[in-house]
């Protein structure tokens, strides 16, 4: 018994020596999976940033990397340096790998790019209140702030040539920051008028400073891409590899929603109001139409888009846009400095007027209503209210409020009915909605005011490849004489 006990001691013995080399060996080769050292900004925001306090990483290029580390069985480490000594970091190879490069010819002679993981355009920031065009900016009548060692110094260098761009950095027109929000606040400041960056990088940050919008585009788009020394070929090859493997499933979307990364979509939700005639309103088929239907869809035919409509009350439509719930209202917004300071607008696309009208059995004069001695009704949240204070003055628009003779209604259906049954004498709404309703109904006008609130899309703050869309459609839709033809068929020329 012994013996036996011996050998049965000694056969656990030689399998627990034959597990303990199988669990070394794994060991062993978790710690030889290849290691590579990537410089990331800690500021550049949504590609890289850093968690203050544990100093991580994070950001669309860590998530990316992450997702193509684990596919391909390698590792990545994360160091944080300013772009000013990133390349020369490269260079001198304490760093393997260098993420969001834009891909150019003359870094391509020089180094190894990935395949591009996402496509980019350099755009313009100002602040809204600024009034400065693309133009105003590119002909250096502003003051422009950049990243330095971005790729946008060589572009501000090749656009005004080396002698004027030297000359410009000397009398500080032209201001070099180290962070892209450094060259934001400069705006903010007013130390610099304008800001020149990439869409992605300045797009999500305008969702923090929102006194800023972009002028569009001022290049074609370009890919963006990892960067490695010409020598190290195996590590972009398994780049590349990790990188369709994550495209093609899943993961690689997920990222982009993750960091809110606005890009085109084939397919956006639009908001609008089911009763703003001429611009959306349901017609006798039960079908939505109206000049901005048309033209909105005239939009999305030439660029290959659907649009899924959204009814929504005007008291709620600026919210929606600017949290995302949908892509863009497009519905005969008038654009104001309070709507603005949460979203941002196209190129206007019409000047409308303000109107007046009554019922046909009630007449009212245009002096019964300036001289604020009949009930007026508005749809709240419209500019409206804010026209009205100012035709009264804001204490007697105030007194008005509070007496009932200025109501408000959440619907242009509840408005009108008010008007048709009595309950106001007299309703407030643009002038080519007010025409509508003099056709269709038993109303008349009273007054119109040639105010020339210019109309625009409202897109979310940030969201610059709609922005340009839109923008680009619109240009479109006049060159072609589409506009001419719906602003006849609507009656609005």
């Amino acid at each position: 018994m012994i013996i036996a006990t011996r050998k049965n001691t000694l056969s656990i013995f030689i399998i627990v020596l034959l597990l303990l080399g199988v669990l070394i060996a794994a060991a062993g080769c978790v710690q030889e999976k290849p290691t590579y050292v990537v410089a990331v900004s800690p500021s550049f925001s949504p590609f890289s940033m850093q968690v203050q306090g544990t100093g991580e990483a994070y950001g669309i290029d860590i998530d990316v990397l992450n997702a193509i580390a684990e596919d391909q069985g390698i590792r990545f480490v994360y160091e944080f340096w300013d772009h000013a000594v990133i390349q020369s970091k490269l260079d001198n190879g304490e760093i393997d790998l260098i993420t969001a490069w834009i891909i150019t010819p003359k870094r391509q002679e020089k180094y190894l790019f990935s395949d591009p993981y996402i496509v980019t355009g350099q755009t313009i920031v100002v602040r809204k209140d600024s009034n400065l065009t693309i133009d105003d900016v590119l002909s250096g009548n502003a003051i422009i702030a950049y990243d330095k060692g971005s790729v946008y110094e060589n572009l501000l260098e090749e656009h005004f040539g080396t002698e004027t761009f030297n000359k410009m950095v000397a009398e500080k027109k032209i201001i070099a920051k180290y962070t892209q929000d450094a060259t934001l606040y400069a705006i903010l400041t007013r130390e610099a008028d304008a800001v020149i960056g990439t869409d992605f990088v300045l797009g999500e940050k305008l969702h923090q400073y929102s006194p800023l919008t972009s002028l569009g585009y001022i290049t074609d788009k370009n890919d963006v891409g990892f960067v490695a020394d010409k020598s190290n070929e195996e590590l972009i090859a398994k780049i590349n590899a990790g990188l369709a493997n994550i495209v093609a499933s899943e993961k690689y979307d997920k990222i982009m929603q993750k960091h809110h990364v606005a890009q085109l979509k084939d397919e956006y939700l639009v908001g609008i109001s089911e009763e703003n005639w001429p611009f959306t309103y349901v017609g006798e088929d039960g079908n939505l139409t109206g000049f901005d239907t048309e033209s909105l869809e005239w939009i999305a035919e030439k660029n290959g888009f659907t649009v899924t409509y959204v009814n929504i009350p005007w008291s709620k439509n600026i919210n929606a846009v600017a949290t995302g719930k949908v892509d863009m209202w497009y519905s005969g917004m008038v654009i104001t400095d309070e709507r603005s300071a949460k979203v941002s607008f196209s190129t206007p696309y019409y000047a409308a007027g303000v109107g007046v009208g009554c019922a046909k059995n009630r007449p009212i004069t245009k002096n019964n209503f300036e001289s604020g001695t009949v009930v007026t009704g508005y749809v709240t949240k419209t500019i409206m209210g804010y026209w009205l204070e100012d035709q009264y003055d804001q204490k007697r628009y105030a007194e008005m409020v509070e007496t009932g003779m200025i109501k408000e209604y959440a619907t242009t259906s509840d408005l009108l009915n008010a008007c048709l049954s009595g309950e106001v004498d007299c309703i407030v709404v643009h002038e080519p909605l007010l025409k509508s309703m003099a056709n269709q109904n038993d109303i008349q006008i009273v007054s119109t005011y040639d105010t020339k609130n210019m109309c625009g899309v409202a897109i979310q703050n940030g969201n610059i490849p709609l922005q340009d869309l839109i923008d680009r459609g619109l240009a479109d839709l006049e060159a072609s004489g589409k506009r001419a033809e719906l602003m006849e068929k609507y009656h609005l020329s």
